[in-house]
């Protein structure tokens, strides 16, 4: 019996320890003289990576996706391409990376196409300014416990739930807590994504969420910006109200993509300033018009005031 207790105890406190960590990388460069942006997305304790990459003449439409390895200090990229087709989407290999990432986390190397009869160099300078803060020299550790939370009859369910997020240093030190939260999520293996989400070079913190109780957009994030000055993550519930967000380096905006299935879509754009953010534009389509509804906002007197409408 108490062998039992003991295996029950050491289960329950290894659930509780386990903590998907993720990072998000933004890069700007060429390879050759074509201008590229590229994301990767490291995993904390593994060498797996994935991310994706466009040319700017092509736009961000028109992604390239690639998966790979991570080691000591070399990141290898296989590239894929998808056609579409009335069978759905047709993947195919189109070529390869092989980057070195220096400490200044610039890359540099070779793309060469998937025949290996074309090489071209590859050189880029990651957005995000790491020397502030690292995420590689922390661990983060969530509470993920068995708990009840609302389901879509207005039941209370068994879920998974998070109540906090402990940040410890490299010397295992805890620096922070975030709490006064108590979230569902979708499975027992937690995660936290780290993301520039204000554009100031600086990687905040994003911990995904689910709502048992909707059919439709049961996703979200609890939204956490670091204060370079209090040297802290500060919850964003503003952020939060938007929910499922998509975050643009580039062109420093991000978007909330909206769709009810029947043709009907919204796209709101969002620009921060002065620790705020604000609606820049809305892109609206509906489906008994051929038309996109475009409205254009500026920044007045810390709001949004709309200047432009118009249809094309």
């Amino acid at each position: 019996m108490n062998k039992i207790l003991i295996l029950f105890i050491f289960s329950q406190i290894a659930f509780a320890q386990k903590t998907i960590v993720k990072t998000s990388l933004h890069f700007s460069g060429k390879i050759n003289k074509y201008p590229i942006e590229m994301t990767i997305e490291f995993i904390q304790g593994q060498d797996s990576v994935s991310g994706s990459y466009y040319y700017l003449k092509n736009s961000k439409d028109m992604p390239i996706f690639t998966k790979g390895t991570y080691k000591a200090g070399q990141i290898k990229l296989e590239e894929t391409t998808y056609t579409a087709a009335k069978k759905g989407n047709v993947p195919a290999k189109t070529g390869s990376f092989v980057l070195q990432l220096d400490n200044e986390h610039k890359l540099s190397g070779i793309w060469q196409n998937v025949k290996k009869d074309k090489k071209f160099d590859a050189t880029l300078t990651c957005l995000e300014d790491l020397s502030v803060f690292n995420p590689k020299n922390y661990t983060y550790k969530l509470n993920p416990h068995k708990g009840k939370a609302e389901n879509m009859n207005g039941e209370l369910a068994d879920n998974f739930l998070i109540s906090k997020l402990d940040i410890f240093n490299a010397k295992k030190e805890k620096v922070q807590t975030l709490s006064g939260f108590n979230k569902a999520i979708y499975e027992k293996d937690a995660a936290v994504e780290l993301e520039d989400l204000n554009f100031d070079g600086l990687l905040d913190i994003k911990i995904p969420i689910y709502f048992p109780d909707r059919i439709k957009y049961d996703g979200g994030f609890l939204y956490f910006v670091y204060d370079k000055t209090k040297k802290q993550f500060i919850r964003n519930t503003k952020l939060e109200e938007l929910e499922y967000l998509h975050f643009d380096q580039r062109n420093k905006e991000f978007i909330k993509y909206e769709a009810d299935g029947n043709g009907n879509e919204t796209d709101s754009y969002y620009k921060w300033s002065n620790n705020n953010f604000y609606l820049i534009k809305k892109v609206e389509s509906f489906e008994d018009s051929d038309k996109t509804t475009y409205t254009e906002y500026e920044i007045k007197n810390n709001k949004s005031v709309k200047v432009k409408q118009y249809q094309k």
